[in-house]
C-alpha cells in the first residue's frame, strides 16, 4: 500500500513539473524581484558556466547552467536543470567529462547543443535583488526544455 501512495505521489509530482506553464517573458525582465517564485518562461541559449556543478540542496539532484539571451551573449539567466535521462534534464557526469559529454534532453527527450540551440525554458524563479555590498541572486528552477 505504501508503494502504491508513493507511486501516485511520484506520477503527480512528475506530472505536474511537465506540464507547468509559466508566464511568457522578455528575457530582460526574468530576473526582475516581483518574479520572486513565479513560474516564467524565457528563451535563450544553454551555455556551460566553466564547469557544471551538480547538487540536491533543493530537493532534486540539479546541475546548474547559464542561459543566454543568444549566442555570445552577456546577458545571462542561471539555471538549474534536473539530473536523469527523461525529458527535460541532463544526464548525469562523470568525472573528467568534457564539454561533449554533456547531455542536455529537451521536452521530447532529442539532445540540445550547447552554445547554439535555441529553447524555451520554463521553470520557477529566485529572485532576491541586491542589497549593500551583497550580490543579488537570480535563477530559475527548470521543469520543462522545449524548442
Amino acid at each position: 500500500m505504501k508503494r502504491l501512495i508513493l507511486l501516485s505521489a511520484f506520477v503527480a509530482l512528475a506530472s505536474f513539473a511537465c506540464n507547468t506553464v509559466g508566464e511568457p517573458m522578455e528575457f530582460a525582465n526574468a530576473c526582475k524581484p516581483e518574479n520572486e517564485k513565479k513560474y516564467i518562461e524565457i528563451s535563450g541559449v544553454l551555455a556551460q558556466r566553466g564547469s557544471v556543478f551538480c547538487s540536491n540542496t533543493g530537493g532534486r539532484m540539479e546541475c546548474g547552467f547559464d542561459l543566454l539571451e543568444s549566442a555570445g551573449s552577456k546577458n545571462i539567466v542561471r539555471v538549474d536543470i534536473a539530473q536523469g535521462s527523461g525529458s527535460s534534464s541532463v544526464e548525469k557526469l562523470e568525472s573528467g567529462y568534457k564539454k561533449e559529454d554533456i547531455k542536455i534532453h529537451d521536452n521530447s527527450g532529442n539532445l540540445v547543443a550547447l552554445d547554439s540551440d535555441k529553447v524555451k525554458v520554463t521553470g520557477k524563479m529566485s529572485v532576491v535583488p541586491p542589497m549593500g555590498n551583497a550580490a543579488g541572486v537570480c535563477f530559475m528552477q527548470v521543469n520543462k526544455i522545449e524548442r
